[in-house]
C-alpha cells in the first residue's frame, strides 16, 4: 500500500464516521462494526486506503488483512459467545461487490440463528443491494454504535 493513504470522498469506508465504527486496527486495515448488521456481531475488515480488490494487495498486506480478520474474530467470539463464523468477500461487481472498496464480512453464527446455515449469504446480498445509507434498513443510532464499539474495544485490549 502506498505510504500516503488514498481516499475516495464518495466511499462509505473512506468517510470519517468509519473511525467511530472501528474497534480494532492494524497499520493498513481496520475492523469496523456494521451499522446495519444482518446478524449480531456482523463486522467488516476494510483497508484504510481506498483499495478496490484483493488483487491490489501485496503478500504482506494480504497476510495483515487475514491476521486482523482473525484477531477481530477473537474479539467477536468473546463478545457474542460463539465459535462459528462466516467469512465473505465479493471481489468485483460481477462477484456481487456493491461497495467498490475491499472488505471482508465477518459474521458470528449460532445454531438456528437463521432458517438454514447458508441463509446468511442471500440475506447479505439482498441487504447490500439496497442503498448503503438507506433508512429502510434497521440501523444502530450513533449512541448505540458508541456503546457497542466501546464494548468491543474493551474486549480487544484483553485479546
Amino acid at each position: 500500500m502506498p505510504k500516503k493513504m488514498k481516499r475516495n470522498k464518495d466511499c462509505p469506508f473512506c468517510k470519517p464516521n468509519v473511525l467511530g465504527e472501528t474497534f480494532l486496527e492494524s497499520k493498513n486495515f481496520r475492523a469496523v462494526y456494521n451499522v446495519a448488521p444482518i446478524l449480531p456481531g456482523h463486522s467488516m475488515i476494510v483497508p484504510k486506503s481506498h483499495i478496490k480488490s484483493m488483487m491490489e494487495l501485496g503478500d504482506k498486506e494480504i497476510c495483515e488483512f487475514v491476521l486482523l480478520s482473525r484477531d477481530a474474530i477473537r474479539v467477536l467470539q468473546k463478545a457474542f459467545r460463539t465459535k462459528a463464523f462466516n467469512w465473505g468477500v465479493q471481489d468485483g461487481e460481477a462477484a456481487g461487490q456493491t461497495v467498490s472498496h475491499l472488505h471482508i464480512h465477518i459474521i458470528p453464527r449460532s445454531v438456528k440463528d437463521l432458517p438454514t446455515p447458508g441463509s446468511w449469504y442471500p440475506r447479505m446480498v439482498s441487504w447490500e443491494n439496497k442503498v448503503i445509507d438507506s433508512r429502510s434498513r434497521k440501523r444502530f443510532t450513533g449512541s448505540e454504535m458508541k456503546k457497542i464499539v466501546a464494548h468491543l474495544k474493551g474486549i480487544a485490549k484483553g485479546v
